[in-house]
């Protein structure tokens, strides 16, 4: 039987200046914990789990982008994403934040995590991609991640995926003419860039627990690359 996992922990490995962030789901998709820094960090709470599924919000190596195509009436909205079979070690040249994610998933293997979907294994991880999950949430190319404008549309998608994420409407609430004009805006209401990738992907990884009929394996080299389907 599948192993029973308790906690969804998704991890988003930033990228250049932006830190580790991970964010722990129990298996009501309520929040466990958040947390951002080092690779380090993420370890020692990856780590300290029992029966913990991981996904990763973006490969760990480029992938070209393809739109996709019906199938079965079923959708990859947002596109799927292939790479050419190649070992799984860190190629020279990579950017230190992307080689720190080989790292992890390096110590990862050395604690018992393995990849998903396993029979026995309690620690299991697998590769997703938030960008194109929040494109099939929404059904649409949202606005640029990163502008605050696409860190609410974001928000906003990940409470209609059914994640317990603080209302990002109430960042316009907040707003008067006063504040305004004092340079005085409510930016703790809307989640930085490294959450919302994070949440997306631990979002996915209790999918692909409780409902793996919801995410579409796509072949990635030697592994699999997990995107959510969409009704037509």
């Amino acid at each position: 039987m599948p192993p029973a996992f308790t906690t969804f922990i998704g991890v988003d490995s930033g990228t250049w200046r932006r830190p580790f962030t991970y964010i722990a789901l129990d298996a009501n998709r309520k929040l466990l914990a958040v947390g951002s820094g080092s690779p380090a960090d993420v370890l020692a709470y990856a780590c300290g789990q029992s029966a913990a599924l991981l996904a990763f919000s973006q490969p760990l190596r480029p992938y070209p982008f393809h739109p996709s195509a019906p199938e079965n009436g079923l959708t990859a909205v947002g596109g799927f994403l292939q790479r050419s079979a190649a070992p799984r070690q860190p190629p020279e040249g990579l950017p230190h934040w992307l080689r720190a994610a080989y790292s992890v998933l390096a110590r990862l293997d050395e604690f018992g995590y393995r990849p998903y979907p396993q029979e026995e294994a309690a620690l299991q991880w697998l590769e997703v991609h938030s960008e194109a999950a929040f494109h099939a949430v929404l059904g649409l190319a949202p606005f640029a991640a990163g502008t605050l404008e696409g860190r609410i549309q974001r928000q906003l998608a990940l409470a209609d995926f059914g994640l317990d994420v603080p209302d990002a409407m109430e960042f316009f609430e907040e707003i008067t003419r006063h504040r305004l004009l004092r340079g005085i805006l409510p930016w703790e209401q809307v989640l930085p860039q490294g959450e919302l990738n994070a949440w997306m992907a631990a979002g996915l990884a209790w999918q692909a627990a409780v409902e793996p009929g919801a995410l579409a394996p796509v072949q990635a080299g030697q592994g699999m690359l997990y995107l959510p389907v969409r009704q037509e």
